[in-house]
């Protein structure tokens, strides 16, 4: 597992157009950085913070930027020109960080929807100049709707999802 960290790190930080020094790479950076910085950062840079915060126990934080890193990568990867590359570091990204986020997040149905409202959230209050919100706003409205969808599925859908995660062993928070 660590190997694999190391190893989304290093892509990670080869991906990322940063503001800040450029010798400065996203594994020297701590989590405070990342936050600080985190509108003007590549979307990965999202999922890096949200397993650090994930291995640190903070599940309800990590899920935040999840899926804060989630409305910027689908984004991204709406807009023309997103490449293989991004395509190939979302995957990967999206079932090493993703998958244990939500296996946390889904326990509790209230805190699922937490977090991907703060997505939103987040995402509304800050500029984005890895994808321009501008040139690409029907992009942006459909990931957003997207992720709309999945939280008015998860509210109408608890009952269900406890059972299912009581079914399979996994906590209900």
């Amino acid at each position: 597992m660590r190997r694999l960290f190391a190893a989304l790190l290093l892509v990670c930080s080869l991906l990322l157009p940063f503001h800040a020094q450029a010798d400065e790479t996203l594994d020297r950076m701590t989590s405070a950085q990342i936050v600080e910085q985190a509108g003007s950062l590549h979307p990965s840079a999202l999922y890096v913070l949200a397993a650090r915060l994930l291995a640190e126990g903070r599940g309800q934080e990590a899920a935040n930027w999840m899926y804060a890193g989630q409305v910027r990568y689908r984004f991204l990867l709406g807009a023309p020109g997103a490449g293989a590359k991004n395509r190939t570091l979302f995957s990967a990204l999206t079932e090493q960080v993703g998958r244990p986020v939500n296996e946390y997040i889904a326990g509790d149905p209230d805190d699922w929807i937490a977090a991907m409202e703060w997505a939103l959230d987040w995402d509304a209050a800050n500029a984005n100049p890895v994808t321009s919100k501008e040139a690409h706003a029907a992009e942006l409205a459909e990931v957003r709707a997207g992720l709309a969808r999945l939280i008015d599925k998860v509210d109408s859908s608890r009952a269900e999802i406890r059972r299912h995660r009581r079914d399979n062993g996994l906590e209900n928070r």
